[in-house]
């Protein structure tokens, strides 16, 4: 399993003129390497594979010093990142897609990564009575200092100044330096164990919407606090602003430096409000499995008059973090079918006669006469339905056990 650690970095004015003449360059290598890939195959139907790119840069690493005064290991992540895109578009092409997307050439690059090496390191050194024993290790990116700010080793540069808040875990394997519109960041990508998934013993059901963020099973809500409609009237603003100005002016790139600042605002509070919701469910509220519609927020968003709120709402991420969070800490995460349970009566299973509308906040089954609000009976729907899925039941039966507590404890463990 891999864990990245993200860390704010703090280059000067000097090392950040490198960094952007070094994003310049993997900007026009990756473009090189993109036009070799579509001559080759233009002329001469040949396909260039990512060893034979990673050979000619030796060869023109050797022949100019264009290419030998940078860094190789960057290079060579750029050309994977070339192969991969490739490899995407080819797979699209065999499955059919609508829209193929082969790649595109680069206005600019925002971001440089490199592999870490590996070096042998003596443990033991061989001495008449012992053995020399080596092993082989990744080099460590950072150099701790002892101060506020630790050192990130960059090829070609030397050390950058980084806010290392928390201690990293595992093996180092990639580094990525990137640069937003707040500042650089780093991210370091290491290789960790994975975490045994413990037995369950308590599961939620979660129903998502734009009314409340969610609704557990246990009838509890957490309001949609809705960043980008907080936010809506002074981005409205800040467009406003950068129309005026003339087009790649000095206060034109001023105004859309604003606007970028303010959007990312929103996207790392709505990220910070996923991330806490996510961990709470696992660990405050101590639930072992959490239990989801499986939904499909590109199809969703089509409808013109919920699309701004489903794409504020973000349930695509919190089904990410919900994914993640679980393997990461050995929980389970399950998806079940959406079908009908905002429609379905979770005591009678009994369907109603009459659609419900999404302003009607109550449901009202009329054959057994139960009462509730509408998402807590779809989040109920929602950890029955996974319940039979686990027994291998029918949806449709009414299973007494998955309505009592004590017996649906016992079926979870």
């Amino acid at each position: 399993m891999k864990m990245t650690f993200k860390f704010r970095a703090k280059p000067t004015k000097t090392e950040e003129q490198w960094l952007f003449a070094e994003l310049r360059h993997q900007k026009q290598l990756q473009n090189y390497m993109l036009q070799m890939r579509s001559q080759m195959w233009d002329y001469g139907r040949k396909s260039v594979s990512m060893y034979d790119q990673i050979n000619h840069l030796k060869a023109l690493r050797a022949a100019t010093s264009h290419y030998s005064d940078h860094s190789q290991d960057m290079q060579v992540s750029t050309i994977k990142r070339v192969s991969a895109a490739h490899d995407h578009f080819q797979r699209r092409c065999r499955e059919g897609a609508e829209k193929k997307g082969y790649p595109r050439y680069k206005r600019s690059v925002r971001s440089l990564t490199w592999d870490l090496r590996k070096y042998t390191k003596v443990l033991r050194k061989k001495t008449k009575d012992t053995e020399k024993q080596t092993i082989r290790v990744r080099q460590n990116p950072i150099r701790e200092t002892g101060t506020r700010y630790n050192g990130l080793k960059v090829p070609k540069l030397g050390e950058v100044k980084i806010r290392q808040h928390r201690r990293i875990v595992g093996d180092p394997k990639e580094v990525t330096l990137k640069k937003t519109t707040r500042g650089w960041y780093c991210f370091i990508v290491c290789e960790v164990p994975d975490t045994i998934r413990c037995v369950p013993k308590s599961a939620c059901g979660v129903d998502v919407g734009t009314h409340d963020f969610l609704t557990t099973s246990e009838g509890k809500k957490e309001g949609n606090p809705r960043f980008y409609r907080t936010a809506e009237r002074k981005l409205s603003k800040l467009h406003r602003a950068l129309s005026r100005k003339t087009y790649r002016s000095k206060r034109w790139y001023k105004a859309k430096d604003a606007l970028a600042k303010q959007a990312d605002i929103v996207a790392c509070q709505r990220l910070d409000f996923i991330a806490k919701t996510v961990y709470g469910l696992f660990h405050h509220k101590g639930f072992d499995a959490v239990i989801a519609e499986k939904l499909k927020p590109s199809n969703m968003v089509k409808n013109r008059h919920l699309a701004k709120s489903i794409s504020d709402a973000s349930w695509g991420m919190f089904f990410d973090w919900c994914h993640w969070v679980a393997k990461r800490d050995g929980k389970h995460f399950h998806q079940v079918p959406p079908h009908h349970t905002s429609q379905t009566c979770s005591h009678c299973c009994q369907k109603s006669p009459i659609k419900l509308k999404l302003s009607e906040r109550l449901f009202h089954c009329q054959f057994c006469g139960l009462k509730l609000d509408r998402d807590h009976n779809a989040a109920l729907n929602i950890l029955h339905r996974a319940a039979c899925a686990l027994r291998g039941e029918v949806w449709d039966t009414i299973l007494y056990e998955t309505r009592n507590p004590l017996l649906q404890q016992a079926c979870w463990s």
